[in-house]
């Protein structure tokens, strides 16, 4: 949960890295809340709560966009390659099939051309304690 709050809190940032937890905490959080709330959508058919949750829906979504483009381009840069990358999942099916692989592998060790290793820092801290 901590991821999801983090990856919302660095909205629209681009640059560096996100590591693996990084993106699939904010991921899984993010599908969790749109499931949920699409399966009180379908619960009400009919009815006022019916069109809230419709326009919730379409609201959470245009909110997390953003956020999501920019954990998932970090991730990207955790592995070495541009942020660029993200443009793969406009290929239907095979797209995401292939960043799903990428995204399930470990990122670069130690610092890359994107910057430190996101991993480092936590460590780092572990050992002054």
């Amino acid at each position: 949960m901590l991821s999801y709050f983090r990856c919302l809190g660095k909205y629209a940032a681009f640059r560096g890295r996100a590591s693996r937890r990084e993106y699939w905490g904010f991921t899984i959080v993010n599908a969790a809340i749109i499931l949920a709330i699409l399966i009180l959508h379908a619960t009400y058919q009919t009815g006022t709560i019916h069109t809230v949750l419709t326009y919730a829906v379409i609201i959470y979504a245009a909110l997390t966009f953003i956020p999501a483009l920019a954990v998932m381009s970090r991730r990207w840069h955790d592995l070495g390659r541009t942020g660029w990358w993200v443009l793969l999942n406009l290929v239907p099916g095979i797209g995401t099939v292939v960043s799903l692989f990428f995204f399930l592998g470990r990122g670069d060790r130690g610092t890359n051309d994107y910057g430190r290793d996101p991993r480092e820092k936590k460590f780092r801290n572990k050992k002054r304690r």
